[in-house]
């Protein structure tokens, strides 16, 4: 497409507007070169950022560095690449970075070229980086993608916001010559002046949003489309008589925390945003929130699970649970269909969901459609390491795990998991702990009809088996509750203690999958831990009081399909 200046050129908005080969990678592989590669392009960045791709083949998550592309950080451009004579056991890449300053908004002739032995990234015809540290045969991965105007592997997606032209990858290592006339051909281009787009009026990206309470203290948080400095005025009037000054490594991502506070006390805030460079300013409404409640008090709190992709969904089961004033909110997973889509967590979670979690903060786990990918944990201000976490509210006490890791009794949750558990018995002991919470994505026990095996024809496992041994460690420490999602639809299992229904002890464990993903319906055969099991969006109302908890289940059009109480027999410490 022709861009705004009359050039032969495409526009990318930074958001969505980059490409992907709809080839299977297998097939692709077949066509990229492998013995020497040549990729180059001209290219005019409107923004610069950390990690940015020009055309990406790579994965790069942790230890596994494998592929290669061609891009920019947040000052110069970039080219990386791994290949077998340097590969450490699963890969590992050379980013090098350029010496030529990028402008924004001008042109550049950048081409990435390794013949073998060395890399060289060449800017403008010129020689602007060079490196002999790979050597031999280009290093692929398994699976990934090839994308044009995008750094894009399985965890991680940074588009591109800027143009490009003349895109182009040889099976070859350009030569100089080469190099240098391919520039000269359109030299004219890079003596234009920038013509960066202009800048979108100031405004919150991601609204204002709660996370992680206590008696004494609350987080807010919230993403502005520019850099900006980010002021909490708080107060338990809209007077505010307090201020908390946000902070952020990026100037985009904001969190601020707001401590000093009383216990269950209700307490307003208003968020102002200002523009770092054109001292702009944007500011919320007056939003409100509570801080968590002593042991003593009685509270309620939501759970909603798989929002994934539908908005209109999430938002109206995020309505009527905020009809019921709950105080906090519970999320078992899949916030988003595909984590590493930033758009995704802006226009559908974030979006719908606001004005909830604007008023209440909400405690998320992992699900599989996060793919572990960076912009959950950019969003999400948890304690260390944030994939698992654990938090108190009342008289409960809560562990959130990630299921999409290792949860066997060697895994590092596991053993976490033992550790706080044991640690908890004292706590009950005294009364200040009554009830013992458990949420994580994949669910141990469920009568799906086809994900644990095809129940219209044959057998099923009934449940994720990777999970199953963390039950004993729920038996073991008398676990209350587990909540799930995954499966997209409710069930509720008896109480189960040993792998079997029971009566009088034992675990409640719940698939609350309804938030918007698309339904999903039980197998015809029905497994005796299944005590109520219902096909369509919901979401689930908990209130707790003493000993006593009240668990509604509610549709989508607010109306109440499952409803259980359950009573404890607690000692005190006056009672002992």
């Amino acid at each position: 497409m022709e861009d705004s200046d009359g050039l032969n050129a495409i526009r990318l908005d930074g958001v969505r507007s980059y490409f992907v080969a709809d080839q299977p990678w297998a097939d692709l592989q077949t066509k990229l070169p492998s013995e020497a590669i040549t990729i180059a392009a001209w290219v005019s960045l409107d923004q610069m950022t950390q990690y940015g791709g020009i055309v990406s083949a790579l994965q790069d998550n942790g230890d596994l560095e494998q592929g290669w592309v061609l891009g920019y950080n947040d000052k110069t451009f970039t080219f990386g690449l791994s290949s077998q004579d340097a590969d450490d056991g699963n890969g590992m890449m050379t980013y090098l970075e350029g010496n030529t300053e990028v402008v924004p908004g001008k042109w550049f002739h950048v081409a990435g070229v390794y013949d073998g032995e060395t890399m060289q990234l060449w800017v403008n015809g010129k020689l602007d980086a060079e490196t002999d540290v790979q050597g031999g045969p280009i290093l692929y991965p398994e699976q990934t993608d090839l994308a044009v105007g995008a750094y894009l592997d399985k965890n991680e997606s940074y588009p591109m916001c800027g143009r490009l032209a003349k895109i182009a990858v040889y099976d070859l290592a350009a030569k100089p010559a080469w190099i240098e006339h391919d520039f000269q051909h359109q030299e004219a281009w890079a003596e234009l002046p920038p013509t960066a787009k202009k800048k979108a009026p100031l405004d919150f990206l991601v609204a204002p949003f709660l996370q992680y309470a206590t008696t004494d203290s609350i987080r807010v948080v919230c993403e502005t489309n520019s850099e900006c400095e980010v002021t909490v005025r708080f107060g338990e009037t809209a007077e505010f008589d307090r201020k908390s000054i946000a902070g952020s490594d990026d100037k985009t991502i904001h969190s601020a925390l707001l401590d000093g506070l009383p216990p269950e006390t209700g307490h307003y805030y208003q968020v102002t945003a200002t523009d770092i460079e054109t001292k702009a300013s944007v500011e919320s409404g007056v939003l409100s929130f509570q801080t968590a409640s002593m042991p003593e008090t009685p509270y309620a709190f939501a759970v909603i699970s798989d929002t994934q992709g539908n908005p209109a969904v999430s938002g109206k089961v995020g309505e009527l649970a905020w009809g019921l004033r709950p105080n906090f909110l519970v999320v078992p997973g899949d916030l988003v269909s595909t984590g590493t889509i930033k758009n995704e967590w802006v226009y559908q979670f974030f979006s719908s969901m606001n004005p909830l979690i604007s008023r209440v903060p909400f405690y998320p786990v992992l699900g599989n459609h996060e793919r572990n990918a960076d912009h959950y944990y950019r969003y999400m201000d948890l304690p260390a390491p944030e994939y698992y976490y654990s938090f108190r509210y009342g008289n409960a006490a809560f562990f959130m795990l990630d299921s999409n890791k290792e949860m066997g009794p060697d895994s590092e949750q596991y053993q976490w998991l033992e550790k706080q558990l044991s640690a908890l018995e004292s706590e009950k002991e005294d009364g200040e702990v009554v009830w013992t919470f458990v949420s994580f994505h994949h669910p141990a026990y469920s009568s799906d009809e086809n994900d644990y095996g095809d129940l219209w024809k044959g057998k099923s496992n009934w449940g994720d088996l990777r999970i199953r041994p963390m039950t004993k460690l729920f038996d073991r420490f008398g676990v209350d509750i587990v909540w799930n999602g995954h499966i997209h639809s409710y069930e509720r299992t008896w109480k189960m203690h040993n792998e079997k229904p029971q009566n009088d002890r034992g675990t409640i464990y719940m698939i609350t999958g309804g938030g918007g993903g698309g339904l999903e319906q039980a197998g015809p055969i029905r497994p005796p831990f299944q005590q109520t099991v219902r096909r369509g969006h919901h979401f689930v109302y908990v209130a707790v009081n003493g000993n006593e908890l009240q668990l509604k289940s509610y549709d989508l059009e607010g109306q109440l399909f499952d409803t259980v109480s359950v009573k404890k027999q607690t000692e005190t410490p006056a009672t002992k």
